[in-house]
């Protein structure tokens, strides 16, 4: 429960990151489990499309020649054929529009073609035997096995596309006396259909596995995608952990050693007191990270900062203040430009001036450089277990997207220059998360 005392506290507070990692994850997650199957359905709505394609054009063309060269079929019978087939046929080109509706007209089409060239040398009494001539019943051949292919596993389609071709060539040389004719156009036919029939089989198999190693690439990209973010977000959480341990634990036991008066002791023990609550409560932002906030307010807030510090720092605005950023770039820019003050005052020693200096474009790029002609020191010196200007500067500024530059030797002074462009955090941000949000440091 957030106290009156930590409601009085400075503007920006440590941001809960829990919440954060489970939207996150949420969003990951949801990305990676969304449409697993996009390839594959895409692909199956292209075969169904094509198969009804294929069976208006066929359908079109064997219409003509049975209405042409004639039917063969005598009688009710003949008509029982032509209308059965070309109206299944039809409800095959209708369902192209679902291929899961397809894949049962499909199944009806093929089975009943199957059975008509079965039943052909009964129905026609043997007529078409003689001829060299194609009956009708054959150009829907390559139909049926393209619909098969489509509706049933690949080993049931091989099984139809071998039987139903050599079923036609045997029914159609098969005369009245049960005697065959023209076995050289039987063998022929049969194959001609296998092989047709093979290779449209082999088409579907070869687009679907194409398209199912796309969404397994897809899913297991997603999934890294899904990793990635979470480290990024972890790192992100980190920062802000290492920061808050630095700003209010590790400066509470600093005043605390350094405290010589009573008063100094009991600032020391507040310092303290608001450390613990603040990582027992985590408080929430006095903002959204989605809300803006004008430059010319984090202008003000540096200059009351400037005002309560025991060592005075000239605050220098220079560029149009009235732009907006982001609540969580101006908290960065903040807290760094806060911690090098702390630092120049911790570290710089007697110095004749310090200064933080604000530079604003036109184009939402934010300059901020804290400067002071105290002691300096040797950057490649600093030990990477320093957490003052690793985490509560530099990693604070870049997980915004923002870039920091140290300029400092021994004896002549130190500058903190913390820079945000916008165009280019956007870029820098998106970046890091694509490689897995891993931070400089």
């Amino acid at each position: 429960m957030t106290t009156d005392r930590q409601r009085s506290g400075a503007i920006f507070s440590p941001i809960p990151r829990g919440p954060v990692l489970d939207h996150l994850d949420r969003v990951a997650k949801d990305a990676a489990h969304t449409q697993p199957r996009f390839s594959v359905a895409r692909i199956e709505r292209l075969i169904a499309r094509s198969i009804s394609l294929i069976a208006l054009v066929f359908g079109a063309q064997t219409l003509s020649i049975a209405l042409g060269a004639g039917v063969i079929v005598p009688g009710p019978l003949g008509l029982v054929y032509l209308v059965g087939l070309h109206g299944l046929l039809l409800i095959v080109i209708i369902a192209g529009v679902d291929a899961r509706l397809q894949r049962v007209a499909n199944i009806a089409f093929a089975v009943s073609y199957l059975v008509a060239v079965a039943y052909w040398p009964i129905a026609t009494d043997g007529a078409s035997a003689a001829s060299r001539v194609e009956p009708w019943t054959w150009y829907l051949c390559a139909i049926a096995c393209g619909c098969i292919s489509q509706a049933v596993r690949p080993w049931l389609a091989t099984v139809y596309i071998v039987v139903t071709p050599a079923v036609y060539g045997f029914a159609r040389v098969v005369d009245t006396n049960g005697a065959i004719e023209h076995l050289d156009i039987a063998v022929q036919d049969a194959l001609y259909g296998t092989m047709i029939g093979l290779v449209i089989m082999v088409l579907i198999i070869t687009f679907r596995r194409a398209a199912r190693a796309v969404d397994e690439a897809r899913s297991a990209a997603f999934a890294r995608y899904d990793e990635a973010v979470r480290q990024h977000a972890l790192e992100v959480e980190r920062i802000e952990v290492d920061g808050l341990v630095h700003d209010t634990v590790l400066a509470s036991l600093q005043a605390a050693e350094r405290a010589s008066t009573p008063e100094q002791a009991m600032a020391a023990v507040a310092m303290a007191s608001d450390a613990i609550s603040r990582l027992a409560a985590l408080d929430p932002p006095a903002g959204n990270s989605s809300q803006m906030i004008t430059i010319e307010w984090l202008i003000d807030l540096l200059r009351q900062h400037a005002v309560h510090l025991d060592t005075p720092f000239e605050v220098t605005v220079r560029g149009p203040v009235g732009h907006s950023i982001p609540f969580r770039v101006a908290e960065s820019l903040y807290l760094a430009t806060a911690q090098a003050m702390t630092n120049s005052i911790q570290h710089a020693g007697e110095t004749g001036w310090r200064s933080v200096a604000v530079e604003v474009g036109d184009d939402r790029i934010v300059h901020v450089c804290v400067r002071d002609d105290g002691a300096g020191f040797d950057p490649a010196a600093v030990h990477t277990d320093r957490l003052g200007l690793r985490v509560s500067i530099i990693e604070r500024v870049v997980a915004v997207g923002g870039t920091v530059e140290l300029r400092s030797r021994p004896g002549a002074g130190t500058s903190v220059s913390i820079r945000w462009c916008e165009k280019d955090a956007a870029k820098d941000i998106a970046v890091l998360e694509a490689s897995g949000g891993g931070t400089a440091s």
